[in-house]
């Protein structure tokens, strides 16, 4: 996986951070969208390409749900994040607020 993926001349941004072995989760250390670009659906556009490029390499994702100034609640952004495929968010204060999101055929093969 890339480490950073820009969209529409840096309007949406996601940074990742991968660990030496493929067998480690990559870390979302941020998704930024520019405050002109808000509503317009980049975030999710990028996103679900992260997401496409986690599954096609069957890379487990994990995330901080942390708003940002200006962009969705806690509450807002950990539903936001659910909607792409990420579990696990407790509105218990800020050390329940880990994310994971599991390959896509990974969750498939386990439900069959």
């Amino acid at each position: 996986m890339k480490s950073t993926y820009v969209l529409h001349g840096g309007l949406a941004s996601v940074s990742l951070i991968s660990g030496p072995s493929s067998n480690e989760p990559t870390v979302i250390t941020e998704v930024a969208v520019q405050a002109e670009a808000r509503g317009m659906g980049l975030g999710s556009e990028i996103l679900s390409q992260v997401c496409r490029d986690a599954d096609a390499e069957g890379i487990v994702l994990l995330l901080s749900v942390d708003p940002g100034p200006g962009g969705l609640s806690y509450e807002e952004l950990g539903a936001w994040y659910s909607r792409h495929g990420f579990q696990g968010f407790q509105q218990n204060g800020p050390e329940d607020d880990v994310m994971v999101r599991l390959p896509q055929d990974s969750v498939k093969k386990t439900a069959t």
